[in-house]
């Protein structure tokens, strides 16, 4: 009886040891469980977050090509001006070549014709002179 006694108080106290650990294990498993949840929360946070800043960023990125694209619409209808404008000051300029060339031979033609005067004046003057000369001379006489 005495050793049954003590074999009870023996599975008695290991029972009770037992139930400890099993008590201390559970509250690990529960603190452990709690920390899960809160690292699920954390983690489903973090990808509610992640997923917002992506979406942010895509239209930041969106916003960034469509500000690409019109500028570069804006540099090619830029181009095509410059372009259109060089060409016109080409045409201008030949032009403006072409008519003052024109000019100058008219200019030129012009003296010419002036000079052709001049002397004809000049030699109209000279033979007025002469007959003039004559007509005294022979008046003199």
């Amino acid at each position: 009886a005495a050793k049954y006694s003590e074999l009870e108080a023996e599975k008695t106290s290991i029972e009770a040891e037992l139930q400890d650990r099993i008590e201390s294990h559970n509250a690990e498993v529960e603190s452990i469980r709690e920390n899960l949840t809160h690292m699920q929360t954390k983690l489903t946070d973090a990808e509610s977050q992640s997923a917002a800043l992506k979406a942010e960023m895509e239209r930041h990125i969106d916003g960034l090509k469509t500000e690409l694209d019109a500028s570069h619409a804006k540099s090619i209808d830029l181009e095509s001006s410059l372009v259109a404008e060089r060409e016109a000051s080409a045409a201008k300029y030949s032009e403006l070549e072409a008519e003052k060339t024109s000019l100058k031979a008219e200019l030129q033609d012009r003296i010419k014709s002036l000079q052709l005067d001049v002397d004809t004046s000049r030699d109209n003057l000279t033979q007025m002179e002469t007959i003039l000369a004559n007509a005294e001379s022979q008046s003199a006489a």
